[in-house]
């Protein structure tokens, strides 16, 4: 009888690891690294922009997103005088793939 419960509890074991396993991919980790350029605050309108893009393994992470983002930023401006920029870089990890986002804020003159 013994030889009939042993396999039985290494297959639960297996299943409730394989849910676990899905349940931590599903919903990733988030890792927030935040630097100001500039001061904040200033007069002028508030504008903001982001850029994303995938990244693999933490070896492969995407190229030129804070330029990206920034020339995104600079879109929304008419006069092209922004101040009181600053970026913020959102990793998303789900195992193997990365999801990076650039968000960038600041105040058009």
């Amino acid at each position: 009888m013994r030889t009939t419960i042993a396999p039985m509890k290494r297959r639960n074991s297996l299943v409730v690891a394989a849910l676990i396993a899905g349940c931590a991919q599903a919903y990733g980790c988030v890792f927030i690294q935040t630097s100001t350029i500039s001061d904040k605050g200033g007069p002028g309108n508030p504008i903001s922009a982001n850029a994303s893009d995938l990244g693999y393994l933490h070896l492969v992470a995407p190229q030129g997103l804070t330029q990206t983002a920034l020339a995104n930023l600079l879109s929304n401006c008419a006069t092209g005088k922004v101040s009181g920029v600053t970026t913020e870089l959102t990793m998303r990890d789900f195992l193997i793939v990365q999801s990076y986002n650039v968000a960038v804020t600041g105040t058009c003159s």
